[in-house]
């Protein structure tokens, strides 16, 4: 895979709307490439879930404090990606799977799937609050896929496709995209290569008609 850098997004634009011609496929990061967080660092999200749970916790007579939750997460995620590095090369993790151990840990039997859903729900919530389109980004995201590109949207992120589809619709463009792949889901990720290979098996691409922005 040929890598292309571009300073200026007015660059960047001029050259894949030139490349685009000749790709059936355009590809994009989703973070920091169509959405661009209010923030510096996406890991101070964390902390108000956490904070939404001690509530909880406190609301059911558990003494739970913020920062206890908080060092539970890390330490329930930091576990699965080591677990996952045991068969993959990617040391990825997966929202669903060590939040649900985070509430068994602190609720016992009341951390059912309605509880999941319920702290899920808020942890996207906050994320959206974060979240800003790069307009000139998404602008050119919607014309490729009004022309008949297929458009898909890739992330290496704890996130699963289909909460990061709750966060694409949120910012206007979930229409426009045939597809979202996120590492959660394989544990394959862009960053060792291994998750551009598994898009380009399962949408039958041809590497010199995709596109990677």
């Amino acid at each position: 895979m040929t890598w292309q850098i571009f300073y200026t997004l007015d660059r960047l634009l001029a050259a894949g709307e030139q490349l685009a011609e000749q790709c059936d496929t355009v590809s994009f990061d989703l973070f920091d490439t169509l959405l661009v967080r209010r923030l510096h660092d996406p890991d101070l999200l964390k902390p108000a879930t956490s904070r939404f749970i001690a509530a909880k916790a406190h609301s059911m007579g558990l003494s739970w404090t913020w920062p206890m939750v908080q060092q539970l997460r890390d330490k329930l995620e930091s576990e699965q990606r080591q677990e996952t590095s045991q068969s993959f090369e990617d040391h990825e993790a997966r929202y669903p799977d060590f939040m649900r151990r985070v509430l068994q840990e602190i609720f016992a039997d009341h951390a059912d799937d309605a509880l999941l859903d319920e702290v899920t729900d808020y942890e996207l919530q906050v994320e959206n609050s974060m979240l800003v389109p790069r307009d000139k980004l998404v602008c050119w995201l919607k014309a490729l896929h009004a022309t008949g590109k297929r458009v898909l949207v890739l992330s290496d992120i704890y996130l699963p496709a289909d909460h990061l589809q709750h966060l694409i619709a949120a910012a206007g463009f979930l229409d426009s995209v045939d597809a979202v792949v996120s590492s959660a889901d394989t544990f394959l990720a862009k960053a060792s290569g291994k998750g551009f290979a598994l898009v380009l098996d399962r949408y039958g691409l041809q590497c010199d008609r995709w596109l990677h922005v």
